[in-house]
């Protein structure tokens, strides 16, 4: 009898666990197994979004809310948010529940949404925003990071304004939305902020260009930087500065890029003989 108890308590429990179903949000909605809304909780970045969904069904759902989905905002003027951290929520039969959702601005001219503004759950980001998601989900990286890398794609800003105080932990990420992007590993990387006026309308500035001029010098002799927009016209000068003989000297960069426009630039380091070095780069 006591065989015959236990047997029938395990069949009870494998009955019990199969009636779960565990899904993506995708597939759920497709089959009509839940209903779902979004709104904002206000800005534009982190968990800035709280989600409802509904279970429709007498039996209860897992339900996977997928990194790279992009949330539509109802009104035209306010950001889509791209969802960079997956959800799993359990839900009972019947179940009504809230939650918040991570994610990040990708429509950069767009306003900043305000408290409460609606998103329908529209369905996965092109394939590169759900590739950038995904590895945004697997790893910890501040809001700023994120917020540029997602812009970097988005709305083509410069990879290089992907930047922080450990800078050298974010050369994956780098190499990633590069890849994406189908261009050059920046040589530099470029210090910006972000401001969001009362309106909701957001604009980032410039502040500093970094990184490391490689070079090499046949003697002692000062050098001249030298800073040429797109038309060859010079924006910028940086007077004299001590260089000694070496065929691999690094000229550390820190220029204050505040009032340039935006557009590509081209940096010299001269010698009184020469050009010693050349570089490219875009604000």
């Amino acid at each position: 009898m006591n065989r015959i108890f236990f047997i029938s308590i395990v069949v009870f429990s494998l009955q019990v666990q199969a009636k779960h179903q565990k899904l993506s949000l995708q597939k759920a909605l497709a089959s009509n197994l839940v209903k779902a809304s979004a709104q904002s909780l206000g800005g534009h970045q982190d968990y800035c979004i709280k989600m409802n969904l509904k279970n429709l069904i007498n039996d209860s759902l897992i339900i996977i809310v997928e990194a790279g989905r992009r949330l539509n905002s109802l009104d035209d003027k306010n950001q889509d948010i791209l969802i960079t951290k997956q959800e799993i929520i359990v839900l009972k039969k019947q179940e009504d529940k809230w939650f918040n959702v991570k994610g990040y601005c990708c429509q950069a001219n767009n306003h900043s949404p305000e408290l409460n503004a609606k998103y329908d759950l529209n369905t996965l980001a092109d394939s590169n925003l759900v590739k950038l998601a995904r590895f945004l989900n697997a790893g910890s990286f501040e809001t700023s990071v994120a917020q540029n890398a997602i812009w970097a794609i988005s709305d083509k800003k410069p990879t290089a304004q992907i930047t922080s105080k450990n800078d050298s932990l974010l050369l994956p990420l780098r190499q990633l939305v590069s890849g994406l992007k189908g261009e050059p590993l920046p040589w530099y990387t470029i210090i910006s902020t972000t401001f969001v006026y009362n309106s909701g309308a957001m604009e980032t500035f410039p502040l500093w260009l970094r990184g490391k001029l490689n070079y090499g010098n046949d003697k002692d002799s000062y050098t001249t930087l030298h800073i040429l927009d797109a038309k060859g016209m010079e924006v910028c000068q940086i007077v004299k500065q001590w260089a000694p003989a070496g065929v691999s000297n690094n000229y550390d960069l820190n220029i204050p890029l505040k009032g340039l426009a935006k557009g590509k630039y081209t940096i010299e380091l001269n010698s009184p003989e020469k050009q010693l070095v050349k570089k490219e780069f875009e604000i």
